[in-house]
């Protein structure tokens, strides 16, 4: 009896790793020992194995043992094969490429999608910028893959590359969406340096969003970006509505094109409102520099970058699997700040054509103005003089009395021949 009791449980216990995911569950980190998390050990592993990501291979194809390659086999592993993963390759030079890499997971009868992004390029190691990205969506992943059937659209996770390059990747990936696929995203949600910062932010447009509002619920790590904090508000006409000093990143090209974004990101911000920082602490801001390692990183946070990329994973898959997500995504669209004039590039080209046009008409005025003046300045002066100056008894009547005739004669006001009038 004891035998067979110890057999059930023994089968309990396999078949409940078995669901939950060996390689990718979503852990506690109250416990003390944190680098026993998946999180801690991907992003060692991934800076390590990978310690110098710039965008660009030589190959036509990513070998065995490129980054690619690896998280490609990642990617499977986090969906349990649930989603079709492949690379997306362009041009980064005459000699090199770059690759994208994407997975979907497929709502079945679903048109509407949402998509996850991070970036996995870097200079050195990126423990900070962006390992930490690429973990939070690998997370959030597995959990997502495990409830397809309770996915509220078709959900595509992106592995950006050359994002160090000027967003190379993302702006790839916009320019060969239809419009058709553009207007069926619902949102992008951007995961980049989460976990080195001083607080876990999350950033929807400046102003206040639903969507802003339900996913900073899902977390008590999670605060809003402050409105107009490192912001600064760029009325084009055109294009972008706004600037993003800090905060630049693979969300914009899709902001850009008119979708939805939600960006998460660690950071502090002072009362300046341009004074962004990784964190009051110099030795942790390691940014786009070699200190951006995977030592400084632990050294720096311990258990609490661990904490920050659970918590953005959590939030995410959380989020979009809330009853209400599909509705407030929705209706994200209509939040979305335009600052384009009258809501059209239309009409601010119109305008911008009327300024031009008047501009050449103020300058055509001037320059015929500056040629009068030129031959007036040139023009022969004559001497002869036909008037001689009236003084003021000549031209008013003083004391109150006034000329009999109500209209004067020339005689009246002027003095011919040089005489004075009798």
């Amino acid at each position: 009896m004891k035998k067979v009791l110890l057999l059930v449980v023994t089968l309990f216990v396999v078949l409940s790793c078995g669901f939950s995911g060996a390689a990718y569950a979503e852990e506690n980190t109250s416990s003390a020992d944190y680098k026993k998390t998946v999180a801690y050990n991907f992003v060692q592993e991934f800076c390590e194995k990978f310690p110098n990501r710039k965008a660009g291979i030589t190959a036509n194809f990513p070998a065995e043992d490129s980054v690619q390659h690896y998280l490609k086999q990642q990617l499977l592993t986090a969906t349990n094969g649930a989603a079709n993963v492949e690379y997306k390759s362009f041009p980064l030079s005459d000699a090199a490429n770059a690759f994208n890499i994407e997975a979907r997971l497929n709502k079945q009868g679903a048109d509407k999608q949402i998509i996850i992004g991070a970036h996995y390029d870097s200079d050195g190691q990126g423990a900070n910028d962006n390992a930490s990205g690429v973990a939070a969506l690998l997370i959030a992943a597995q959990t997502l893959s495990r409830n397809v059937t309770a996915l509220p659209c078709n959900v595509v996770f992106v592995l950006f590359d050359a994002e160090e390059n000027g967003l190379l990747g993302s702006y790839k990936y916009v320019n060969e969406m239809t419009q058709t696929e553009k207007d069926n995203t619902l949102a992008v949600i951007n995961i980049d340096c989460i976990a080195n910062g001083d607080n876990l932010y999350v950033w929807c447009e400046n102003k206040h969003t639903d969507l802003a509002d339900l996913i900073v619920s899902k977390s008590d790590k999670l605060t809003e970006k402050p409105y107009a904090k490192g912001t600064f508000n760029l009325n084009n006409g055109i294009g972008y509505g706004y600037v993003e000093i800090p905060q630049n990143s693979d969300h914009t090209p899709f902001r850009m094109a008119g979708i939805p974004i939600a960006l998460f990101f660690s950071g502090t911000y002072s009362a300046d409102p341009w004074n962004y920082a990784e964190s009051e602490n110099p030795l942790k801001n390691t940014m786009n520099s070699a200190t951006d390692t995977f030592e400084n990183l632990d050294k720096n946070n311990g258990a609490e970058f661990v904490a920050k990329i659970e918590a953005t994973a959590n939030a995410i898959s959380q989020t979009v699997l809330d009853v209400s997500f599909l509705t407030v995504a929705e209706n994200q669209r209509s939040q979305m700040i335009n600052y384009n004039v009258f809501g059209r590039s239309l009409w601010a080209r119109i305008i911008c054509f009327g300024l031009l046009v008047g501009a050449v008409l103020v300058a055509l005025f001037y320059s015929r103005k500056l040629e009068k003046r030129s031959i007036l300045g040139t023009a022969e002066i004559k001497n002869d003089k036909i008037f001689t100056t009236p003084d003021a008894n000549d031209i008013f009547a003083f004391d109150g009395k006034k000329s009999a005739d109500t209209t004067p004669s020339a005689d009246d006001i002027f003095t011919f021949d040089g005489k004075d009038k009798k």
